[in-house]
């Protein structure tokens, strides 16, 4: 999710106007729908690819996938090229309440190495949120004693308010936009919400619209059924993310987040249809079959 450094970035070669939008599912079962609006004649796609064992694909060509664009199967692309992110600007939520207490010292020793492993021009933020309400824990440089000591003394206790964290971190992020940093937000919680007044559809909806990609680490043990699995997963899928467990590799999920962002490509495509309204994205390989790549749901596009 080891250090902070390379960066893959967003160049634009064409000017976009972009407007993320997700739209949470009304089931477990349904996959959220992310869109970006956008007027150009051309769609820019960012995404990394896995193979069957979930290890990232760090060397593709443009004959390795194929982009469906709605009911548009597209071949011919304009350009294929690795992201060049600058500096990135990470969120940590780490989830405080009652509901992860197991799991409570892995998390916040997860949180604290990711806070302290960080290059010059990387920022990093901690939010925990239990009780009524998010706090921010420390914004920017999360490497101070004091931050350090409250983290450590902290006990978990109280409800968990996970969609007003993330309608909360959406506004945080929002603010701070820079098309040479790449926003990116790891979230530990075991996906469970017990007293927000967000709902989820409208929570994931802002966090959309601040353009990070989300992690999400799931700290429920693996034994044990949870609900919030599903939000979890489909979080990450839905942000160009991905999830991840606590239980899996605690130790390393900063550099699996890494790993993903320097193995990050963008291709770039003629727009296929000039049709007003939601157009679907999926990337699916075209001789591995075993490929699997992640990437934002799709785009909403708007005539001039």
């Amino acid at each position: 999710m080891a250090s902070l450094s390379h960066r893959q970035g967003w160049s634009f070669a064409v000017l976009l106007t972009i407007f993320p939008c997700v739209f949470f599912a009304g089931t477990k079962n349904e996959a959220p729908l992310v869109t970006f609006r956008l007027s150009t004649s051309e769609v820019r796609v960012s995404f990394f690819a896995t193979d069957e064992n979930n290890r990232l694909v760090k060397n593709l060509n443009k004959r390795d996938f194929a982009v469906v664009d709605g009911d548009r199967v597209i071949r011919d692309f304009r350009s294929l090229t690795r992201s060049n992110e600058t500096a990135l600007d990470v969120f940590l939520l780490v989830d405080a309440s009652e509901s992860v207490g197991p799991e409570f010292r892995r998390t916040t020793e997860a949180a604290l190495h990711l806070a302290s492993d960080k290059t010059p021009g990387d920022q990093i933020s901690v939010i925990t949120f239990a009780g009524l309400k998010p706090a921010v824990l420390c914004e920017r440089d999360c490497n101070g004693s004091a931050a350090q000591a409250t983290l450590i003394s902290m006990k978990p206790a109280g409800t968990t308010p996970l969609f007003d964290t993330l309608a909360f971190t959406s506004r945080f992020i929002s603010g701070r936009q820079s098309p040479a940093v790449r926003q990116t937000l790891i979230l530990f919680s075991d996906g469970n919400d017990t007293i927000s007044l967000t709902s989820a559809n409208d929570a994931i909806d802002a966090l959309a619209a601040s353009g990070a990609v989300v992690y999400t680490v799931d700290t429920a043990p693996p034994n044990v059924p949870s609900n919030g699995r599903a939000v979890l997963r489909q979080m990450a899928e839905a942000t160009g993310g991905r999830y991840l467990r606590m239980h899996d590799n605690s130790a390393n999920i900063l550099q699996a987040v890494l790993d993903d962002l320097h193995a990050s490509y963008v291709v770039t495509y003629q727009l296929p249809s000039r049709v007003a309204g939601f157009h679907s994205l999926h990337i699916l390989p075209q001789h591995n079959l075993k490929l699997r790549f992640h990437c934002r749901r799709g785009y909403f596009y708007e005539k001039n």
